[in-house]
This record gives structure tokens, sequence and C-alpha cells, in this order.
């Protein structure tokens, strides 16, 4: 055991996947969450301690800090300005002895037109420019990012803000929490690197085709309006489409799954309680994705890191599906 653990951002998959390896190791985990509710999940996934605040907030961040050795950070979606954050994380770091820092940020966070990923830039350089030792980590669009329209995947659709079309460098989260565990356990080697973390490249027609052979009956991609999150009534025809291709799959008994599915289409993880600045990033990233799609990374330096093959998206969806209670195809 390395001592305290502390992770950021323990609610959110990432977060949470990196939290569950740490503690399977024996780690004593320092979840910080948002809600009394994450706090419930965290201590149940093995988190020793559990911290509530707003991470946003440096003096919430540095009485996280004392007596950790060393940290996992990353960020919730719905935070877009991460520079504060960071500049607090190291001050407390510094000020408390903080051994390694791994920073969660994302691939290809070169790319201008993607305001989340210029400000993860910034992060890790002011990470990398700082004297604690720091290794950071630039996952792919996350195969779980899909999950959030399970029930219409069940009636049939696979639908997303984006271009059906576009190609997508996928990742599965779970092989980042166990990266990430990982390289925080045991650090040496990795202080000062940066890693791709990409699995393979996929658009989502082909996802669908996995969806179709995994669940057994068919799935179609279709495609939301990038601007949905922000005005709903955009997303109308979408709708439209999305119960025309659901009863043409899995006929009537679709109509639970699709009145689900779309009652909680336009707030996937929480989105209508986003401020306007964060609701104007994501529809920036989605029209990015749109008409440009995101390229895969690396994809040769995860299997190297888990010592073993990357998980592909056909053994990701298979995995998920049986977890819901769906018998594989």
């Amino acid at each position: 055991m390395v001592g305290t653990i502390l992770v950021t951002g323990a609610g959110g998959g990432v977060g949470r996947s990196v939290a569950r390896r740490l503690a399977e190791r024996g780690e004593t985990v320092r979840a910080f969450v948002k809600s009394e509710e994450q706090a419930r999940v965290a201590r149940a996934d093995g988190a020793a301690e559990v911290v509530i605040g707003d991470i946003r907030s440096n003096a919430d961040v540095a009485g996280a800090i004392p007596g950790v050795a060393r940290v996992f950070h990353v960020c919730p979606t719905a935070v877009v300005r991460e520079v504060s954050i960071a500049e607090g994380l190291v001050a407390a770091a510094r000020a408390n002895g903080v051994e390694h820092i791994v920073f969660n940020s994302v691939i290809h966070p070169e790319i201008k037109e993607l305001p989340h990923h210029q400000e993860k830039l910034r992060v890790e350089e002011l990470l990398h420019a700082s004297d604690i030792p720091t290794t950071v980590l630039r996952p792919s669009h996350f195969m779980q990012n899909y999950l959030d329209f399970w029930d219409l995947m069940l009636a049939g659709t696979l639908p997303y803000p984006s271009s059906p079309t576009s190609v997508m460098g996928v990742v599965d989260a779970e092989d980042i929490g166990e990266v990430g565990a990982m390289i925080t356990t045991s650090p040496d080697g990795h202080a000062g690197e940066t890693y791709d973390l990409s699995t393979q490249e996929l658009t989502r027609h082909e996802m669908a085709t996995i969806w179709t052979a995994v669940l057994g009956h068919p799935v179609s991609a279709v495609r939301l309006p990038p601007t949905a999150v922000k005005s709903p009534l955009q997303g109308v025809a979408a709708a439209a489409t999305i119960v025309a291709k659901s009863l043409a799959s899995t006929k009537t008994h679709a109509l639970g799954n699709v009145v689900r599915g779309l009652a909680g289409s336009s707030n996937t993880r929480g989105v209508r309680n986003w401020p306007d600045e964060s609701k104007d990033c994501y529809v920036a990233m989605m029209t990015y994705y749109d008409k440009v799609g995101l390229p895969a990374g690396d994809t040769t330096v995860l299997p190297e890191l888990l010592g073993r093959p990357a998980t592909g998206y056909r053994e990701f969806a298979a995995r998920e599906a049986d977890r819901r209670g769906v018998s594989a195809g």
C-alpha cells in the first residue's frame, strides 16, 4: 500500500472506475464527490473515505488533500474552466507533500475548435511545469457514452448528437480505470509522460452493426442535431425517425423503451442543469464531431500499458448487454 490516494471526480465514469480498481488493489481511497448519493456509491465501491464538495472550490479541494500520498485527478464533463481548479490542486498538493498526480485529460487536446480540449491542454502544461511528478492520460471518446441511450438501443436505434458517418476513436473507460489505478499505485517510470489511450476507430453505423449482432435485433444509427441539447424542439424530427425505426425493428413491444428513452435523451448526464457555458461547450464539441469526427491516438500504447489487448467494441457491447440481463448474440 502506498498511503491514501485521492480520486477527484470519483462520481463519474472514469473516476469511479479508478477508485474501484484502487480499492480492489487494497489501496486506501479517498473519493471526492459532489453529493451524498455519489458518496453512497463510492463507499459501496470500496472507498475508505469520502469528501463531499464542489470541485470548482479551491477550499473544498484543499480540504481533501491533507494526508494524501497521490492524486488521480479528473474533472466532471460539465466543468469547463479547469485551470483554476488545477492551480488550487497543485498548491494544496505542494503544501501537503503529494508524491505524484495522474491527470485524466483528453485525446488531441490541441484541437482549437474544441474549447474543452484546449482547457485540458492548459492543465497539462500547468501540471508538467509544476514541481510535482505528473502523468497525463489522454483517453479517446468513451464507448460508454452511447449507453446513455440504452432504452432506445433496446428499441432498435442508436442516437447521438453527431453524424453516424463520422469516424470516432473510442476506448473502454474500464481500461482507463485499470491503467489509471496501475500508474497511480506504481508511478515509477511514468513521471513526465503523456499517454494516448485509444483502442479503435468506428463510425456509429459500424457501432450499430455490432449492437445488432449483440442484441439480436436490428439497431440503426440516428443523428440527433448537435444543438438539441440547448433547443430540444430541434430534435422533434429525429424523434419521429427514432419511433419509425424502432417500430420497424422491434414492433410495438418497443414502445415502452421508446417512451423512456426519448424522455431521458434530452437530459443525459443532467445536461438541463448545466450552466449555459457548459452547454455551449458541449454543442461545440458535438458540432465538431458531426462534421469531422475524432481520430484515435496511438493505438499501440494502451495494450502495452495494460499488458493485454485493449477491450474492443464488440467485447464491450457483449459485456454491457450481459450486465443488463440481455443475452448477447
